[in-house]
């Protein structure tokens, strides 16, 4: 009977330390809980469509972080018309649950099909909620009669309405047209 005591109780022994070994590499686990390719992301208000993004690749994080490695391309959409009102496009892309925020990295761009305006910059942060962007980058802002250059933007995401914080340039797009026929 003694025998089979010890037993027991080295098996017990054992079991709780491998118990205990494991939970102590899960608690060191940082990466991510899950990981998707090929996403569509259809965002609604109210049952109306008001962006839809497609990633190549996700990893979520347990507190609800994300990250997009390969990059996003998102449609946002007027829900007047229900027709595409811009484009965004972003080489890598960090998503903040916390607060709910969007940082583009690399190649931001942002094309609003209507007033045909483009927005390029290096960095750029997108609150969903608000539907706003904002950065303090340098920022190059194109449309059919202008080319406005400057440091930081704060903006509507579809563009319709934006103020650069700095700017540096402006050119009138008809003058250098004319100046280039001379």
């Amino acid at each position: 009977m003694n025998c089979y005591k010890c037993f027991v109780y080295t098996c017990f022994l054992l079991l709780a330390c491998f118990a205990r070994g494991t939970a102590s590499e899960a608690a060191k686990y940082d990466g991510p809980m899950m990981e998707g390719t090929k996403l569509e992301i259809i965002r609604s208000d109210d049952g109306v469509v008001t962006s839809r993004m497609l990633a190549d690749r996700l990893l979520q994080y347990e507190n609800g972080d994300k990250v997009y490695p390969a990059g996003i391309y998102v449609e946002f959409y007027d829900t007047d018309k229900r027709c595409i009102s811009a484009t965004l496009t972003a080489s890598k892309v960090y998503y903040y649950a916390e607060r709910d925020i969007y940082e583009l990295k690399g190649d931001v761009e942002i094309k609003s099909h209507e007033g045909q305006k483009q927005l390029n910059t290096e960095e750029l942060y997108w609150n969903v909620g608000d539907e706003e962007l904002y950065t303090d980058k340098f920022v190059r802002i194109e449309t059919e009669e202008e080319l406005l250059m400057g440091q930081g933007l704060s903006a509507r995401q579809d563009l319709s309405q934006y103020s650069v914080s700095a700017p540096q340039g402006f050119v009138h797009v008809e003058s250098m047209e004319h100046l280039s026929k001379e």
